[in-house]
């Protein structure tokens, strides 16, 4: 019957990922340039609304806390992208999963909204740039 699971029986399972990639899939920089895109808009449409819109709550503090979280999770999986990720340092590597934590947890109010601002308005951007650069030479 679908949709029907025995007690005790697993829901789902956790797989390893496979080394190889599927015949088409995109590349790692292929895979890193579309998740950067990503990233990208929503600090632009951040940026757009302004420094006035941006509270805890509202669409661009959401925008922001979601770029956070992708590009930390890139940071997290250094099998992928590693070799792409070197112009990141440790400590800015520290500084975005923090910032993540930050405000996926406790919310803006607890690093301040001025400093969750700049850091997705003006170091975001730049480490960004970083990374594009990086990965095309």
């Amino acid at each position: 019957m679908p949709g029907h699971h025995s007690a005790g029986a697993p829901r789902w399972s956790v797989r390893p990922r496979t080394a190889a990639p599927a015949p088409g899939a995109p590349t790692a920089v292929q895979s890193l340039h579309d998740e950067l895109a990503k990233i990208e808009r929503r600090l632009e449409d951040v940026i757009c609304q302004g420094r006035e819109a941006f509270t805890e709550g509202s669409d661009s503090y959401d925008r922001a806390t979601v770029a956070v979280l992708r590009l930390a999770a890139l940071c997290e999986d250094p099998s992928r992208y590693a070799p792409h990720l070197t112009v990141i340092t440790l400590d800015e590597r520290r500084g975005i999963v923090t910032t993540r934590n930050i405000a996926s947890h406790s919310g803006c109010g607890a690093m301040g909204t001025g400093i969750f601002w700049r850091t997705v308005t003006e170091r975001l951007p730049e480490v960004i740039a970083r990374i594009r650069a990086a990965s095309e030479s």
